[in-house]
């Protein structure tokens, strides 16, 4: 008999007694079949931007006031399980901080480290900057562990609905092919046509709420999309795809499900759907209904002040409601008798902190000015920062076995750890087998534990960070009530090189919540012990870390005239390399990398491939199907010299293909050849399991042909997707070549 069957068993005499006359298996066996199901529910519902201070229980821990927002959903859950007061995103950033939860791995781990310039060449953002971003992917990656791959093979049904915001220009992968059964592909279409209707304007609105109007006044209340609904809501198709898919699970299904819903609100732009939320967030704040669309907030003045980010807030705030009483309504299939809601894991978080200002829609008079969005206070900073305000968010799980009104102050947790906790609600230990860097937080919430262990036992004391990008650019160890925050981009960053800060103080209670106080001086060993902790994880990770600008446009920086210049790029078959300056007179080159994109234009992406360094001398072979590439040289002063000047954003803007300014690139050709080594291989392999190779030879014919000529650049590029696009078909080792598959619909487990 398990525990809950223990409690159930306290609760009935009557069973007792018949026990006690002699029928004690019949009843232990009807017992065991009206007992929940072991596997339980688990919907996880990730809003987009929400502060820490956004939720009205979390503003009342910090505040004498009331809140402006109201939140009753959200407290009446937080009422119900228990609310962490010291989680934490993995990123400042949206993209990130999904990569981080979606693979249980810290930043440097899967290699998502902002939302602009993933999967880029790394070039400066204006002739004039001393640093330029280091090069990082912005997507998930082939053969990364996923949430809905160990959650399906647990025997989960599995969805995902809302932002994503995990794809690359081409849109892959898709939640479809990240392991996810019901969602969208690359095109954005959800796979279940019983579930979505394209042709239905209302349930093809895949932003919900958060659609953009051109007008945030004149067009935003009066859109067929979103009709008023009995309580007076405008519909949001985000809502009705999940309680409609909840009800199929609840109809049709005996299996445990996992919903991933991400709404896109709170995100900026800032505007709300519902008029008569925004009228009533107006009458609190004291203000007319506004005639402007334009900034109604003083982005200087503290305090929640916006209107429209309340009624933002009050949305979501209504969507989790609305999923939270499907689950409470609908009959569990598994369990008959009982709600979904009995058995079932309900968990609330947040991309990231809330942003504090933005600049949203022009007024009247064509302006854009910034306004208020939220007020984090105490907390320091926002969204982009990796102070508390960026990164502290609110976390909230309700579900069998966690103690109503439980508020956990003390313990330290991040998004990354959900992983793990949801593989050990599903009763898998597959995740001991994976790559991950999460904790299962399950002891904690069902009260076993009061510390986070990791997966070999020992206490977890420590969470890392770390976020390269400029201006904003820190790594950051929490440590205990320590926080320190490393500046990897002095110059543009205008923070010290190191800070400490104590958040809380010996008796466990808040202390310099807001970071204002730098401890650096006075606890110089704290300081020197964590900084020590944090290098050494950073090198452990490879971190990438913002270069210096080798091309930095007024000169004079340390180093800049000694780094070594490109002398020559050559090619040989599928061999590549280029030739760089050494002597006296330049800095050593440490380390080197070729970056190469196969599919130039207007969504090309850049993928990360290894080189051999030597003296003056950088070689690779070329990944196969590759279009173009650049080597990437970094000194021992940490500057970026590539193989062929890349301009500048300014000159070259985001979004625009650096392969079409590229004068030699190692076109095609050498991409071509390694492409043909694979397909011959693949015709080894493929001959002896007796498969049709017509198409495979027919394309490496045409290929050959191409790659003998003159180089001809549709004809190579055309050559390349059909070869490709043949050997993939086939099911032999040569097919999993992970080059092939970055663009692949299909994302194989390499």
């Amino acid at each position: 008999m398990n525990s809950k069957q223990k409690s159930w068993w306290c609760r009935l005499p009557v069973l007792r007694y018949v026990c006690s006359v002699g029928v004690l298996a019949i009843v232990n066996g009807w017992l065991a079949e009206a007992a929940p199901p072991e596997q339980p529910n688990i919907v996880h519902i990730m809003v987009d931007d929400l502060g820490w201070q956004d939720v009205v229980c979390y503003y009342q821990d910090c505040h004498d006031d009331e809140p402006l927002y109201e939140t009753p959903n959200l407290d009446r859950l937080a009422s119900r399980g228990m609310r962490f007061l010291q989680a934490y995103s993995p990123a400042m950033t949206c993209a990130p901080s999904r990569a981080a939860f979606m693979t249980g791995q810290y930043t440097p781990h899967n290699g998502v480290y902002h939302v602009n310039m993933g999967c880029q060449v790394p070039r400066p953002r204006r002739a004039d900057a001393k640093l330029l971003d280091p090069y990082y992917v912005g997507r998930l990656m082939p053969g990364k562990p996923t949430i809905p791959r160990v959650l399906a093979n647990a025997g989960y049904e599995t969805a995902h609905i809302g932002k994503w915001h995990l794809d690359g220009p081409s849109g892959v992968p898709s939640p479809l092919q990240a392991g996810f059964g019901f969602s969208f592909d690359e095109n954005k279409k959800y796979n279940d046509p019983s579930l979505w209707d394209e042709s239905d304007p209302k349930q093809a609105n895949t932003s919900g709420l958060f659609a953009q109007p051109r007008h945030r006044l004149r067009q935003a209340f009066n859109d067929s999309r979103f009709p008023l609904l009995d309580d007076e809501r405008p519909y949001d198709s985000m809502v009705d795809l999940s309680t409609r898919w909840i009800r199929k699970q609840a109809e049709q299904g005996k299996k445990p499900f996992f919903l991933n819903l991400c709404p896109n609100l709170v995100h900026g732009p800032v505007m709300t759907r519902d008029k008569k939320r925004l009228a009533h967030y107006c009458q609190k704040l004291g203000i007319p209904f506004p005639k402007d669309q334009g900034s109604i907030a003083d982005p200087d003045k503290p305090g929640q002040l916006n209107p429209y980010y309340a009624s933002m807030v009050d949305s979501v705030d209504w969507i989790i409601g609305q999923v939270v009483t499907e689950l409470e309504q609908l009959d569990d299939p598994r369990n008959p008798g009982h709600p979904l809601m009995d058995n079932t894991y309900v968990v609330i978080s947040s991309d990231n902190g809330g942003s504090q200002q933005l600049r949203n829609w022009p007024g009247e008079d064509g302006k854009l000015q910034f306004e208020k969005v939220t007020d984090n206070s105490p907390l320091r900073e926002g969204k982009g920062w990796a102070y508390e305000g960026g990164c502290r968010i609110p976390f909230i799980v309700v579900g069998p076995g966690i103690k109503p009104r439980s508020i956990n102050r003390t313990t330290v947790v991040n998004l990354i750890d959900l992983f793990p906790t949801f593989a050990a609600m599903a009763g898998t230990d597959a995740t001991a087998a994976l790559d991950i860097d999460g904790c299962n937080l399950l002891p904690v919430l069902t009260g076993q534990e009061d510390l986070v262990r990791q997966a070999d036992g020992r206490v977890r004391d420590t969470v890392f960070f770390h976020y390269p990008v400029l201006r904003g650019a820190f790594s950051t160890i929490r440590q205990g009530p320590w926080k320190l925050l490393k500046n990897t981009a002095v110059g543009d960053n205008p923070a010290p090189a190191v800070q400490l800060f104590r958040l809380i103080n010996a008796e466990g209670g808040w202390d310099d919540l807001g970071e204002a106080k730098n401890l650096r001086a006075q606890e110089r060993q704290v300081a020197e012990r964590m900084l020590v902790e944090l290098d050494a994880w950073l090198e452990q990770q490879d971190a990438g870390q913002p270069y210096r600008n080798a091309a930095y446009a007024r000169g004079g920086l340390p180093g800049q005239d000694a780094v070594p210049a490109i002398i020559e790029r050559g090619q040989d078959g599928s061999s590549i390399w280029a030739t760089f300056e050494v002597g006296p007179q330049q800095t050593a080159v440490k380390k080197a990398f070729l970056l190469y994109t196969t599919n130039p234009g207007k969504t090309e992406e850049w993928f990360q491939a290894d080189v051999t360094l030597g003296d003056g001398r950088v070689d690779a072979i070329a990944p196969p199907g590759m279009a173009h590439a650049i080597f990437c040289l970094i000194d021992e002063n940490n500057f970026l010299q590539t193989s062929e000047p890349i301009p500048d954003m300014q000159k070259l803007r985001l979004g625009q293909p650096v392969s079409g300014v590229l004068k030699d690139g190692y076109a095609y050709r050498p991409g071509l050849h390694s492409l043909i080594s694979v397909a011959e291989n693949a015709v080894r392999q493929a001959a002896a399991g007796g498969r049709n190779l017509t198409k495979l030879k027919q394309a490496l014919a045409v290929a050959r042909t191409v790659v003998e000529g003159p180089l001809a650049i549709d004809a190579a590029a055309a050559a390349v997707k059909k070869l490709r696009s043949a050997v993939v078909a086939l099911d032999v080792p040569a097919s999993t070549t992970p080059a092939l598959h970055w663009l692949s619909t299909e994302i194989p487990q390499l």
